[in-house]
């Protein structure tokens, strides 16, 4: 198993109530073209850029007295095998466990046993392929992710939202509806503007954004099925 991670030292906005240290793991299932961490989808474009996970542990150490939590993030965290050996290792240092996932693993889930997790939904289930062309079914195997996370959620088990990024050609106003039907009135969902640059796709660096107007849009048809549906910003 590769070491090779980046991480966040620290982070006030990544698990929410938390002060936490966010740690990369390389290797995605998905080529979402706005995706800003193209080094970790490709890591051939991140070469001097990785550190050793054990350097992660390091830092955890010696921030003890500040940190509250830690972020398994990527890329896509659940690729790898020992993610729940990672997660033991962050909770036995006193840490709650975050989990950002792209919901294509729903059986590795509960392995990792977090205490909060962050589900991207990335479009209408039927239009996946546009951000997992080789990833027959990706859109099922996310909304099976969401029904666990909504089961361990009713079991106290942890706390979970769900994050949708409005970029165009990926989630389109047309989406919406078929996106808004699987979402529950308990569902805490998150909203967020795509933003160009950076991108895996050079192409999407000089795509505009959602206007205001239209994240608002965006807003008020998702809250139609989860009413407490936020914009998250800028």
């Amino acid at each position: 198993m590769d070491d090779r991670v980046a991480f966040r030292k620290t982070s006030l906005v990544d698990f929410p109530g938390r002060v936490a240290a966010v740690l990369f793991f390389p290797g995605c299932d998905f080529a979402c073209p706005y995706c800003h961490n193209a080094g970790l989808v490709d890591p051939a474009r991140a070469e001097g850029e990785l550190d050793e996970l054990g350097e992660f542990y390091a830092h955890l150490d010696r921030r003890r007295a500040v940190l509250s939590g830690a972020v398994l993030s990527g890329g896509e965290p659940l690729l790898r095998a020992d993610l729940p050996k990672v997660a033991a290792a962050l909770r036995a240092r006193g840490l709650a466990v975050k989990l950002d996932t792209n919901g294509s693993f729903p059986g590795r889930i509960e392995e990792v046993r977090p205490d909060y997790v962050a589900l991207d939904l990335k479009t209408a289930p039927a239009a996946y392929a546009r951000v997992a062309p080789s990833l027959p079914g990706a859109g099922e195997r996310a909304l099976e992710s969401l029904r666990l996370l909504r089961a361990l959620a009713a079991e106290g088990r942890l706390e979970f939202e769900v994050r949708i990024t409005c970029a165009p050609g990926v989630l389109e106003p047309g989406d919406l509806a078929a996106l808004a039907e699987e979402l529950e009135a308990g569902d805490r969902v998150v909203l967020q503007a795509f933003r160009p640059g950076g991108c895996l796709d050079p192409a999407w660096d000089s795509l505009a954004p959602y206007s205001p107007a239209e994240m608002e849009s965006f807003r008020e048809a998702i809250a139609r099925s989860a009413p407490g549906a936020r914009i998250r910003g800028p």
